[in-house]
């Protein structure tokens, strides 16, 4: 485990480097080590919208970049709430197997979706099954 002053130096040089590009970033971080990156991408030092980038390489609307950079990325730990799909809920989660997008009605989990695609495929999945 890396100390928080070490990291915070990592993140710092990271950031400054990517200039406010998450394209950038997300490259930058994958050419970290991967314990490292596992760390900044649930720490405080990061917010969820950079950390959901990295994983999904794909920008996932205005309002919800706009939840995501109001979390830091630990509470992707938990999730973050991405949209809200007719009577269901879009939340990104992060953990030691990677990002998943959970469909939610606030109650029960209905499924998980990972990979490339995840939230497109979790919208299709609450129109298609669940609507």
């Amino acid at each position: 485990m890396t100390d928080y002053e070490q990291l915070a130096a990592i993140a710092d040089d990271l950031l400054e480097r990517a200039d406010e590009d998450e394209v950038r970033l997300a490259r930058l971080l994958d050419g970290i080590s991967p314990e490292v990156r596992e760390e900044l991408l649930t720490s405080d030092l990061l917010n969820a919208y950079q950390v959901y980038y990295y994983y999904f390489r794909e920008d996932p609307g205005e309002l919800p970049a706009e939840r995501l950079m109001l979390a830091p990325a630990s509470e992707t730990l938990r999730g973050v709430l991405l949209e809200e799909v007719d009577l269901f809920s879009l939340v990104f989660l992060c953990g030691k197997t990677g990002a998943e997008i959970v469909v939610t009605d606030g109650e029960q989990e209905y499924r998980r979706f990972s990979g490339k695609n995840a939230r497109k495929t979790a919208e299709h999945y609450i129109v298609e099954e669940l609507a």
